[in-house]
């Protein structure tokens, strides 16, 4: 077994491991009671219109990737983008961040499209979503500040009442993060990751220019448009899937779409965990429910748990349907 295959085995055990334990901690040891309120408190309309939502980004990010990897002199029928891309969701969902490597290997292997250069155009990709990530985030900073404050005393709160010393740990260890780095800043700058976080900043000037080559600009920022307008609906359309949910607001859903974009973003499978875990962080500062956070088993009914579950639910179905069917259009004539 090389090197690639190890690290990859590694990653998928570290995957199953992660998603084991958040499953048993909270849904494992009383999955009676969680099944439960998903038969009788959630409507699934909803649920259905969030996985509909949530279908659309895919193809209309399937689109823009057509029109970026034209830019660069490349052809590709739509179909195989739109698979591609959901072959990358389900990627995701096994080993954090191998989504891109799987969409542009997938393409290299359908349409012989060199992979160096799908790179390229992942990573303007990557710039131009970080870049509205950050525009909603200074916005809900601006429109959500009370709820924001509401979130640190409630996660501070949480943090003493668990009766660790957690704050000073990590202090500590952003602490010796620094002087290791101050002292062997010379030896950082040899590294694979200093080198490809320069590569990043650098992709930043040249992602924009390669925007300029694209024929059809309007449909591009359109398509962008679309992709985020989605994310947004099939966070909020959620809403109404609970009733203690049902009376947040855009702003509300602005909010948590925010909290859990950055859920997403931290390494985790699929965002497992770490986005079930910010998005209830925002319900508790709205209120849902009224207290203090709690990270407990699922023992007693906890809007703030199951929203964010059936939000997540609903997408990672989405991603293993559409991913499956995109690997079988991709391939269905390769051996």
């Amino acid at each position: 077994m090389n090197k690639t295959n190890k690290n990859n085995l590694i990653k998928v055990v570290f995957s199953i491991i992660l998603i084991s334990g958040f499953i048993y901690y909270f849904i494992g040891k009383n999955p009676d009671k969680l099944f439960n309120d998903l038969l009788n408190q959630v409507n699934y309309l909803y649920v259905f219109l969030s996985i509909i939502f949530g279908g659309i980004a895919y193809v209309s990010r399937g689109i823009r990737w057509v029109l970026l990897i034209s830019a660069i002199g490349h052809k590709i029928s739509t179909k195989h983008s739109i698979s591609a891309v959901s072959f990358s969701y389900f990627s995701n969902l096994f080993i954090p961040r191998a989504g891109e490597i799987a969409r542009c290997t997938a393409i290299k292997k359908s349409d012989n499209i060199p992979v160096d250069k799908l790179f390229g155009t992942i990573l303007i990709e990557r710039v131009i979503d970080f870049i509205f990530l950050i525009f909603f985030a200074l916005l809900c900073v601006i429109l959500k500040s009370s709820e924001i404050n509401s979130s640190l005393e409630s996660y501070n709160q949480f943090v003493k009442d668990s009766n660790s010393n957690i704050g000073v740990v990590v202090l500590l260890i952003l602490l010796i993060f620094f002087i290791i780095a101050y002292l062997f800043k010379n030896k950082i700058k040899q590294l694979n990751f200093y080198s490809k976080i320069i590569e990043f900043i650098f992709g930043i000037k040249e992602g924009f220019k390669s925007i300029q080559k694209i024929n059809n600009k309007f449909s591009f920022w359109m398509h962008t448009i679309i992709i985020w307008v989605m994310y947004f609906a099939m966070t909020a359309i959620c809403f109404f899937a609970i009733s203690e949910t049902s009376n947040l607001n855009i702003s509300d859903g602005l909010f948590l779409l925010v909290l859990g974009g950055i859920g997403m973003v931290i390494p985790s499978p699929g965002g497992v965990g770490t986005y079930h875990f910010l998005v209830m962080i925002g319900l508790v500062a709205l209120q849902i429910p009224k207290g203090i956070i709690s990270v407990e088993p699922y023992n007693e009914y906890n809007p703030a748990f199951l929203f964010p579950f059936i939000v997540h639910s609903a997408q990672t179905l989405l991603a293993l349907l559409s991913g499956a069917i995109g690997f079988y259009i991709l391939f269905k004539n390769k051996k």
